[in-house]
């Protein structure tokens, strides 16, 4: 006789452990990654130098031994406020914050190169760049009545939107209208007349081609260090061109920029800038 052997039924309904446990090993590798990023330990100053500045007189950010002089610009709002939220995040390398920005870029540089000059404070900007080319971002700072971060923005969605061109020079960004007509070489020129003590030392020479070291020294007031290391800026610009006469060295201007320091010089012996 046979008998009737019972088996358990099995329970076809999917289970949901396995996406249960994937859920659960997602959630703790973000906290993990999280915790990992804001346990960065911040570095504090223990104690801070002071010593007196040796450029008393000179415009701010002056090379007073040939050193690089870099300005800073300020960030930007949203990274100060993400900064100010987490701030171990400013021992990351700060092109890992760069992505955050990228969602709204493309649209606000769309938008910016459409309405330039809709702001009539950026059309302001932009006809006194016209009338006084090369200024640099700090000079125009201090010219206009204009916030930093305000001119900030305003300079930088007009050189995204075609209307100015931004110059680098030791440092520094220089600033022209895009639809001038300048050569290379009068933009050289007007950038290194912004500059005081270059000021003096090309109208020196201008004047006196042939000029020595200690010639220069005693005409401009400067000293003999400070003349050496401009002139040899002004040389690496193609400015100057020196000649060796026994132990002397004599300067003087290039052909090329002494007849467009001769065409567009103003009728002031020490002119503010050379009027193009």
């Amino acid at each position: 006789m046979y008998t009737a052997r019972k088996y358990p039924l099995r329970d076809h309904t999917p289970s949901t452990s396995t996406s249960t446990r994937s859920g659960r090993l997602l959630r703790l590798l973000t906290l993990s990654v999280l915790f990992l990023v804001l346990l960065v330990s911040v570095a504090d100053a223990t104690e801070y130098t002071v010593r007196p500045s040796r450029n008393v007189g000179q415009e701010p950010g002056t090379s007073m031994s040939g050193e690089k002089v870099q300005e800073i610009d300020p960030i930007p709002l949203w990274l100060f406020l993400l900064l100010c939220i987490f701030p171990q995040l400013t021992a990351a390398p700060i092109e890992a914050l760069l992505p955050l920005k990228a969602v709204g870029y493309f649209g606000y540089r769309r938008v910016c190169r459409e309405n330039a000059l809709d702001n009539p404070r950026r059309l302001e900007i932009l006809s006194f760049i016209k009338a006084n080319p090369g200024l640099h971002f700090r000079e125009l700072l201090r010219t206009m009545s204009v916030a930093r971060g305000t001119l900030d923005y305003h300079v930088r969605v007009m050189v995204s939107g075609g209307l100015l061109k931004a110059v680098p020079e030791k440092g520094r960004i220089h600033y022209f209208p895009a639809d001038s007509r300048y050569s290379a070489e009068e933009e050289t020129l007007i950038i290194a007349m912004e500059n005081d003590s270059l000021r003096r030392i090309i109208l020196q020479i201008h004047l006196n081609q042939g000029a020595r070291t200690e010639e220069l020294a005693e005409e401009s007031g400067l000293s003999r260090a400070t003349i050496y290391t401009h002139v040899k800026h002004l040389e690496d610009l193609g400015i100057v061109r020196s000649e060796r006469a026994g132990r002397s060295v004599r300067y003087a201007l290039t052909d090329d920029y002494s007849r467009v320091l001769m065409i567009h010089q103003n009728s002031s012996p020490e002119p503010a800038r050379v009027s193009v």
